[in-house]
């Protein structure tokens, strides 16, 4: 900033090495004061110093380019260049990228500065940033600080449309509303300069989408609650993108609907019996409806089905009774094949008298296991009878 000191004839200035001083007597600009001391006479006039600092490259004045179209002395401390309608302008201090000039706009920097140049970038050849260029700007965030000046009525807005489509995703390029091109993976850049332009990302991953909570009636009016799992794949990401605002919707209310006419048609005992019905009947319905859509349905099935409390009680007490019926059914078969066995074996000893006898032994086995003393008077006949007459 410019040193102004009062004198008894006026006002001494002083103006540093880097600064561009203009004097101004009675609101009119008079000349510019280079770096050094200056004596200014002016004691019954209004004098004032606008400085600006040449190391801010810019000429930042709401009047500059008029003072540069006035006045030649102050055109010549400035270089004024112009960018056509159609290209975008890089401005280089010292071979290091220091801002973007706007389509139309009118440059002014300082040429004590340093070293300047404006390369010029044309529109025409395509909107794609060239990555090393990207780099450039990024590396300098000169994308989002933007001090140019542009022509009065120019829309200001970031230059560069930055965009990153991560790994298993596609990016669709919108260019005033209209898709333009397709993104694989990676990072991209585009003049968006005068133009509407989006990036929208579409997952070409799996996704498993979750059709819970279903309360449906089946064919014999009970009410049950069904959820069903299913996974998708985008294999047409432009088709996707053309037809429908939300896919995952759209599937949503494809499955829906398969998973209610499956359930609606079927009793509550035939969807039971049956469980794979409904994954077959959906998947049947909407393959088709989603891959005229560009996506694949690559798995679908019912996670569970939640029948209402008092038909869940009723189906316990059945599924019981079916098994106590079943218990005794196998009791009752036990028994008769454990009689029939006596049978055969009574039979068998009537007509046997040595298996008749081995039976017998066989039974006082059992019993003298529980007999801690035993007298035996009368020969082995007499031990047969009063062992069983004991048992």
């Amino acid at each position: 900033m410019a040193v102004i000191e009062n004198t008894w004839l006026g006002k001494q200035i002083t103006v540093a090495e880097n600064e561009v001083a203009l004097l101004y007597r009675n609101k009119k600009f008079e000349k510019v004061l280079s770096a050094g001391r200056h004596h200014v006479h002016g004691r019954l006039c209004t004098l004032e110093i606008n400085s600006f600092d040449s190391n801010d490259l810019y000429f930042d004045d709401p009047s500059a380019l008029q003072m540069v179209r006035d006045h030649q002395e102050i055109a010549e401390l400035l270089h004024e260049w112009r960018v056509d309608k159609n290209e975008v302008g890089l401005l280089y201090h010292n071979d290091v990228l220091q801002g973007i000039a706007f389509p139309g706009g009118t440059l002014l920097v300082w040429k004590k500065a340093g070293k300047l140049e404006l390369k010029k970038v044309s529109l025409s050849e395509g909107l794609e940033v060239d990555r090393s260029l990207l780099n450039e700007i990024r590396l300098r965030n000169v994308n989002q600080s933007q001090r140019l000046l542009v022509e009065p009525g120019s829309r200001l807005q970031v230059p560069v449309l930055e965009s990153v489509v991560p790994a298993g995703h596609i990016g669709m390029l919108y260019v005033d509303g209209v898709l333009q091109q397709e993104l694989k993976a990676g990072l991209y850049g585009f003049w968006q300069i005068n133009h509407e332009m989006e990036v929208k990302l579409l997952d070409l991953r799996q996704k498993t989408l979750e059709v819970s909570g279903q309360e449906i009636l089946t064919k014999d009016r009970v009410s049950i609650r069904v959820n069903l799992t299913a996974g998708l794949r985008i294999v047409d990401a432009r088709q996707v993108a053309e037809s429908q605002s939300d896919h995952e919707a759209f599937a949503y209310r494809a499955l829906q609907l398969a998973l209610r006419e499956a359930v609606g048609t079927r009793t509550l005992d035939q969807l039971l019996e049956d469980k794979l019905h409904i994954n077959t009947t959906v998947k049947d319905q909407v393959v088709a409806e989603l891959e005229a859509e560009g996506i694949r349905l690559e798995r679908v099935g019912v996670k569970d089905i939640v029948l209402p409390g008092e038909i869940r009680t009723i189906l316990n007490r059945v599924v019981e009774a079916q098994k106590a019926a079943e218990a005794n059914v196998i009791k009752r078969r036990e028994e008769t094949a454990a009689t029939r066995s006596l049978h055969n074996t009574a039979k068998m000893m009537e007509n046997n008298a040595i298996l008749l006898r081995l039976k017998e032994l066989e039974a006082l086995e059992k019993v003298s296991e529980k007999v801690q003393n035993l007298n035996v008077y009368g020969g082995i006949d007499q031990l047969m009878k009063q062992t069983v007459r004991l048992g």
